[in-house]
Order: structure tokens, then C-alpha cells, then sequence
């Protein structure tokens, strides 16, 4: 039982570093063509990291343990680095950071929800998480990808300008 209370705990902690890291992102993004889609999809991603705080928190409760409450002890133990200003403010960054980070988080699902096989809500809420947060990777893959296909079609039109002249 120790084991998964730490477990939940590390969950715990990535989830909340990685919120404040989306939050941040949302509030700082500027002037870029996908601003206003990429805004509106950080959002999106902290109400999700938000409802599966409390979730976690919860469930470290029915184990009658306490589940950590305090920034220095999330940022201590937690594989997520906070983002800098400098990175929450440019999409490709943010993208970039937002991809690492949900590829961390998903490390947490599958050894959670071993342990826990006989706690069919911790299991269950595991499944979903993994489907969540994997919808969020293919979602922020995509608009890397659109990006990237973005700048190379920039890059091609900038080289045959400059070839004509």
C-alpha cells in the first residue's frame, strides 16, 4: 500500500508542476497565427490536469495517507521542470514543453494502475487519464507537426524568391 500511496504522491506532484507549466503557457503565449487555437487548447489541457488533482488526491485519502500539499515539495519531487517566461511565451516552445511533460505524465498510468488492480475506481480513473492525456499527445503532435510544415513551406518559398532574383 506504501508503494502506491509514493506512486499516486509522484503522480501528484508531475500533475500539479505540469497545471502551474500549462497555466503559465496560456497566460503568456503571444502573437503567433495559431494564438488564439493554441490558447484556447491550454485551457483545455489545466481543466483536465485540474480535475485529476482532486481525483488523485482522493484516492492517496482512502488510503488513509495524506497526499502532499505544498509548491516546494511538488517542484522537489516532481520529473516535470517548471517552465521559464521566456518558453511559455512562444508557441513552438510551448508545444515543445507541454509534449515532453504529457509524455512524462503517461509514465505514471500504466505502474499505477498495476498496483492497484483490485481498486477498480484507481484502475478505471488510471485507463481514463491514459486515454485523456494520450488524446493530448496526438492533439500537440499534430500542431508541431502543422508548425514544422509550416516553417519548411516558409523556408521553400523564402529559397525560390531569393533564386529569381
Amino acid at each position: 500500500m506504501n508503494k502506491i500511496v509514493k506512486e499516486l504522491n509522484l503522480l501528484l506532484a508531475d500533475l500539479q508542476v505540469f497545471r502551474a507549466n500549462v497555466q503559465g503557457c496560456h497566460w503568456s503565449l503571444r502573437g503567433c497565427h495559431s494564438f488564439l487555437s493554441v490558447h484556447a487548447y491550454m485551457d483545455v489541457i489545466y481543466e483536465d490536469a485540474s480535475k485529476d488533482i482532486d481525483a488523485i488526491a482522493e484516492f492517496i485519502r482512502i488510503y488513509r495517507a495524506e497526499p502532499i500539499i505544498t509548491l516546494s515539495k511538488y517542484v522537489r519531487r516532481a520529473s516535470i521542470q517548471e517552465i521559464e517566461l521566456e518558453q511559455a511565451s512562444k508557441v513552438e516552445h510551448v508545444l515543445d514543453k507541454v509534449f515532453v511533460d504529457l509524455t512524462k505524465l503517461n509514465l505514471h498510468f500504466f505502474p499505477i494502475f498495476d498496483l492497484t488492480t483490485t481498486e477498480l475506481d484507481i484502475g478505471d480513473h488510471m485507463a481514463v487519464m491514459t486515454a485523456t492525456y494520450g488524446k493530448h499527445l496526438w492533439f500537440i503532435r499534430s500542431l508541431i507537426k502543422k508548425e514544422d510544415e509550416q516553417e519548411e513551406e516558409k523556408e521553400d518559398s523564402e529559397e525560390s524568391e531569393s533564386s529569381e532574383d
